[in-house]
């Protein structure tokens, strides 16, 4: 009963987000952005440089994996931003709040809204890239390799998820603070930055032939787990605390 009360909001939030039109186009360009220049610079070595393809492969993997993180989790931002702070722009907050669902029910919703579309998209960059480079590897008759590999799929499948949620969290907790959907933007973006850790560290040890450490690789995406997951519980444990309807209706 409760997540179907809790669906039918989250349904409401992403139907009235995608009216924004700047977060129905961001949710397909910036989803895509990273798998299109992951699978072209691919396709690219596969035609000039066939020898070093499957060599270049882990460094790419380094870099990669960690955008393609970023680009889709980005839109979770938008999304809980104007299903939270945007109803109060459009003076449907007030409506909702008074409704007879319980605070859980309309927490869930509100976490849902974002949660299940990133997730498709996550889900749908990380497919479209392994199909695409398995297709260019075959073309070429190189040994398929997966791109992204093992450790990345460890980062975007298991980081990536916890990442949503303390996003939005952090909207939950900045719903009451700010009166833009901007200024919301700003705010619980800077979480996304968490996912730069995997991308520079790596970089920072690879050597003159372009070798990724495969253990630091694995250390840097663990500490990011961490790090989301500690994010997660804090900002969820505050989100919840401090949810006070009251005061909502009656900023």
């Amino acid at each position: 009963m409760v997540l179907r009360k809790s669906l039918i909001v989250a349904k409401a939030d992403l139907r009235m987000a995608m009216k924004v039109k700047m977060v129905k186009y961001s949710l397909v360009i910036m989803s895509l952005m990273a798998p299109i220049m992951a699978i072209g610079l691919v396709l690219l070595i596969a035609l000039t440089a066939p020898a070093i393809l499957v060599t270049t492969i882990p460094m790419l993997d380094s870099l990669f994996a960690p955008m393609i993180g970023i680009m889709a989790i980005i839109p979770a931002t938008m999304i809980s931003a104007n299903a939270l702070v945007g109803e109060r722009e459009q003076n449907t907050l007030e409506p909702l709040l008074c409704t007879p669902l319980t605070n859980r029910e309309l927490l869930i919703g509100k976490v849902l809204s974002s949660f299940i579309p990133t997730i498709i998209l996550l889900l749908g960059s990380v497919l479209i890239t392994e199909i695409a480079t398995i297709i260019i590897f075959a073309s070429v008759g190189a040994n398929p390799v997966l791109f992204p590999g093992t450790a990345s799929l460890y980062l975007l499948l298991v980081a990536g998820p916890i990442l949503i949620v303390a996003i939005v969290s952090v909207m939950i907790l900045i719903s009451g603070k700010v009166k833009r959907v901007y200024e919301a933007y700003q705010s619980s973006g800077a979480i996304v930055i968490v996912f730069l850790i995997p991308m520079l560290l790596p970089m920072m040890s690879t050597s003159d032939l372009g070798n990724v450490n495969v253990n630091l690789v694995w250390l840097s995406n663990t500490i990011t787990l961490l790090i989301a997951s500690v994010l997660a519980i804090i900002t969820s444990a505050l989100a919840i605390s401090r949810f006070n309807r009251d005061r909502m209706v009656s900023m």
